[in-house]
C-alpha cells in the first residue's frame, strides 16, 4: 500500500473503471477525429495565410519542400496536426476584438479537444514570461493561438472571417 500511495501522490488519483472505458471508447474514433481535425486547420491556414488583416501564420502544415524544419516534421510526425497561431495586424486590443467576436471557436486557456479553442497566448500561458522573452519568441500582443476541432472547415473559416473583419 506504501508503494501505491506514493504513486499516487506523484502520478495522482488513479482512473475510476468509467474513466477507463470512456477513455477506451474514444480511442475508437481518434484516427478519424485528428484527420478531420488536421484537414480543418490545413484549410483553416491557407485562410488565414490570404487574409489582409493577418500579419504572419504559424502552422506545421505550412512550411516549404527542403525546410530543415519541415524534414524534422516528416521524421517525427505523420501530419503537421491541429494547432495553429496568427499574428494581426495590430495590437492586444485587435487580438481581444477578434476573441470576443469569436462566435464557434470558443475562447479556452487549455487547447487541444475536438472542438475549435483560441487563446491570447501573451495574457494567458506566457503571461509570466518577460516581455522581451516573449517578444524573442514570437509571442506578441496580436497574435492568436487555435486549437482546430471537427466542426465543418466552412464554419470555422466563417466564424474567423466575422471575428476578423467587424
Amino acid at each position: 500500500m506504501g508503494r501505491l500511495k506514493v504513486m499516487r501522490t506523484f502520478l495522482g488519483n488513479m482512473a475510476s473503471p468509467h474513466t477507463c472505458w470512456l477513455l477506451l471508447r474514444s480511442l475508437e474514433t481518434l484516427k478519424v477525429r485528428m484527420e478531420q481535425q488536421t484537414k480543418n486547420a490545413q484549410l483553416v491556414a491557407k485562410y488565414l495565410i490570404k487574409h489582409t488583416k493577418v500579419k504572419k501564420v504559424n502552422f506545421l502544415g505550412l512550411l516549404k519542400e527542403g525546410d530543415p524544419n519541415n524534414e524534422l516534421l516528416k521524421r517525427q510526425y505523420s501530419s503537421p496536426r491541429t494547432m495553429i497561431s496568427f499574428e494581426l495586424y495590430g495590437s492586444e486590443k485587435e487580438a481581444f476584438a477578434c476573441l470576443n467576436k469569436m462566435k464557434l471557436i470558443k475562447l479556452a486557456v487549455s487547447l487541444g479537444s475536438t472542438e475549435s479553442l483560441a487563446q491570447h497566448s501573451a495574457s494567458v500561458t506566457h503571461i509570466g514570461v518577460d516581455p522581451q522573452i516573449r517578444l524573442e519568441l514570437g509571442i506578441t500582443e496580436s497574435l492568436i493561438r487555435l486549437s482546430i476541432g471537427i466542426e465543418h472547415n466552412d464554419d470555422l473559416i466563417a466564424d474567423l472571417f466575422q471575428a476578423i473583419e467587424e
